[in-house]
């Protein structure tokens, strides 16, 4: 009977571990033998997508008012938000979640999933109704039949000494990451101390456009590579980064990171550290940027591990998200061609602008108002024909690179046309010796790549852009290509030519720096803005609000030689000790620019607030046959019975002042009323005998001392 019992016991046991063994199995099978595909459904559901409808409300939802503002700079009011950037049906993935499948990423322009899971879900995935098409990763985006006799090029290094910079990652939900960036220090910075990357700046004449105060103030840009060590670099600590995201590791850091399971290479990072530096890096006497004073949104989306498609789904996810987040300029320094097997390489045919992936990303993306600068790559000692995706993207500002103090594309620039004949690549820029931040530290190098072309001209756009804000992607494009050295003559070696920025601010009009201009002189605030009109007729006014007022009061605002600065001078007793709100405008005769284009700036009397780039020798800082505060005179004779002090106070006040001698001895006091503006307090000096003293001052909670000689 007790061995009936023990034998029924261990049957039951068996029945209730039985489903436990077969789940273990069937993961480890499932595990074994699991793949990622594609899975493009038929639509984003049965929600109707209008003005109003839930779906246009979370569309809506997705996209910032950045985002927002550009795409409608460029398309109708019906066509800001389509179906297209919907996000995708969540019924949909819910019944591919029941097959086990794993959602990677959610791809709304070209309605797709990227999933991971075995065959036999797959086939499952397939016979959904509402799926249209299921391809896998390894394969191109609906490839194409290729003609007997086509091979496929290799693929293009995009780094000066290193394999193109690639990446795969594994996004089920975009999160947003704001750094505690340190602040980009633009009081009193003077004139920019280049040092040698002067000469990658000169290339493209952005100096010139830096000393009127313009240095991509107000405008976003979203940089895709292959990783950013911006923490720990010199010149990138003050980048204003609003936002990052790493497509390989699915986390909100871009740099390097060692886990167990998922680990970066030593050097993943350092292709991106080194392309966001030609942009970013503010180290004056060893590297400004090209567009140091803009915003920056940091994707990581390429692995250096291998050479894959999933990489370009990376890319297109990375793209979603930058647009969404209000980027006006994405630099991607990648390109693909060839890929590790059983990845299948695109044939030179299908490099026609809208065959691979992240060419019809690239497209999508500029489509929706960004300008998206491409590097060509590297390829360019094999010949013509070696523009790689997404450089063949129509999308695409595709870019060579030229020797270091030349005119003369480098023999490693990738050559056009692309694989239906259209001219690439677009326009040129420095390549070869550009200065660039190291990954960490103080460090820096020289490097040379078109990967480090690209990041001028997209630093050069943002300079445009921020003095021009109204303007489109394309209008962007178009002022820098008809502005190019060859802009009549464009070839497949370089493009348009040699890119101005200076040149293509000009031909847009008046160029107006963003920021308003404030530094106190001896009994006012002289403030203004810095513009550079067509023509010589030019109004600018200061619109100042002080406390108390309701209304904004006009002040119109002077030029100053050379005619870049227009300026006026608010005395110190408006302010009655307190801050006031401004905001200038400008008006060439074509349009008038508001600066800043939206809300106010506070002024503050005795504050200092002048835009990087703007000489300080360009100032007219000293009013001339003015009296500061001090001692009059100095040295005094004893024989003259009284010297005078020199007192400038915002309103009337009580003022206490102490004379002390050298040895810090006080010798005489007194306290006295004095009216707002420029006051002379008189005190004797009959009784001080030969020597140096020292007046303190003290009135509404202010200390000040000044210093004398009695002779």
């Amino acid at each position: 009977m007790k061995k009936n019992y023990i034998v029924f016991l261990i049957y039951f046991l068996a029945l209730l571990i039985q489903p436990l063994f077969q789940a273990l199995f069937s993961q480890q099978l499932v595990s074994a033998t699991s793949a990622t595909y594609r899975v493009f459904f038929r639509d984003k559901g049965n929600e109707e997508f209008r003005p109003g409808s839930a779906l246009y409300a979370k569309t809506q939802a997705i996209h910032s008012p950045e985002s927002l503002k550009r795409r409608a700079k460029s398309l109708p009011a019906d066509r800001v938000l389509t179906i297209q950037d919907a996000p995708l049906f969540e019924p949909y993935l819910d019944s591919l979640r029941r097959t086990g499948a794993n959602i990677l990423l959610r791809l709304r322009w070209q309605n797709y999933t990227l999933v991971t899971c075995s065959s036999l879900q797959i086939e499952q995935i397939r016979r959904f109704s509402f799926v249209r098409a299921v391809q896998p990763a390894t394969a191109r985006l609906f490839p194409q039949k290729r003609t007997v006799g086509e091979t496929a090029q290799k693929k293009v290094s995009q780094t000066s000494s290193q394999a193109a910079v690639t990446g795969s990652a594994a996004l089920q939900m975009i999160k947003q990451y704001s750094s505690q960036a340190y602040a980009l220090q633009e009081t009193n910075c003077g004139t920019l101390l280049y040092s040698d990357s002067r000469r990658q700046n000169q290339s493209i004449a952005i100096p010139q456009v830096h000393e009127l105060g313009v240095t991509g103030k107000g405008v976003r840009i979203g940089v895709i590579d292959a990783g950013f060590r911006w923490r720990e670099q010199h010149s990138l600590k003050g980048a204003l980064v609003l936002a990052e995201y790493d497509f390989i590791q699915n986390d909100s850091n871009t740099a390097n990171e060692r886990k167990s399971l998922l680990s970066d290479l030593t050097d993943q990072d350092d292709h991106g550290t080194k392309v966001l530096s030609v942009i970013a890096g503010y180290h004056p006497q060893n590297l400004v940027g090209a567009a140091f004073g803009a915003t920056f949104l940091l994707a990581k989306t390429e692995d250096l591990r291998y050479e894959r498609h999933i990489e370009e789904d990376n890319v297109v996810a990375a793209l979603e998200w930058l647009e969404s987040r209000g980027a006006d300029i994405v630099n991607a320094s990648l390109g693909y061609l060839d890929f590790d097997q059983p990845d299948e390489p695109y044939s030179y045919k299908e490099l026609d602008g809208k065959t691979a992936i992240i060419s019809r990303a690239i497209n999508d993306a500029a489509t929706r108002g960004i300008l998206c600068v491409v590097s060509a790559g590297n390829s360019g000692r094999k010949g013509f024909r070696t523009i790689n995706a997404p450089g063949d993207a129509d999308g695409s500002f595709t870019v060579a690179a030229l020797r270091a103090d030349s005119t003369v594309v480098t023999a490693f620039s990738s050559r056009g046309p692309r694989g239906d004949g259209k001219l690439k690549p677009d326009i040129a820029a420095q390549g070869d010796s550009v200065v660039v931040a190291a990954p960490t530290g103080r460090e820096y190098q020289y490097a040379a790549g078109t990967s480090f072309a690209a990041p001028l001209i997209a630093g050069g756009a943002a300079l445009i852009l921020s003095a021009f804000p109204e303007l489109s992607a394309s209008a962007v494009r178009q002022l820098l290509t008809a502005t190019a050295s060859q802009a009549s003559n464009p070839d497949s070696i370089v493009g348009s030519g040699i890119a101005n920025v200076y040149a293509a601010l000009r031909q847009a009009g008046t160029i107006v720096a963003p920021d308003i201009l404030s530094y106190p002189l001896w009994d006012m605030q002289r403030v203004g803005v810095s513009a550079l009109p067509r023509a010589m007729s030019l109004q600018a006014t200061l619109f100042v609000r002080f406390r108390g007022e309701q209304m904004f009061s006009p002040i119109e605002l002077r030029p100053f030689p050379p005619r870049t600065l227009y300026l006026a001078d608010i005395p110190w007793v408006r302010f009655g000790g307190n801050t006031a709100e401004c905001y200038a405008t400008v008006n060439d005769g074509q349009k008038t620019r508001r600066i800043p284009e939206y809300g106010t700036i506070t002024l503050t009397p005795r504050a200092s607030s002048i835009p990087c780039g703007i000489p300080a020798a360009a100032l007219p800082i000293e009013k001339p046959n003015t009296v500061q505060e001090g001692i009059v005179p100095s040295p005094v004779s004893n024989d003259a019975g009284f010297a005078t002090l020199l007192l400038s106070t915002p309103e009337t006040s009580t003022v206490e002042y102490t004379v002390y001698t050298s040895y810090g001895s006080p010798i005489a006091a007194d306290t006295v009323q004095v009216s707002a503006g420029i006051s002379t307090i008189p005190f004797p000096v009959k009784q001080f005998g030969r020597g140096v003293y020292f007046v303190q001052v003290r009135y509404n909670g202010n200390i000040q001392m000044f210093r004398f000689i009695v002779n």
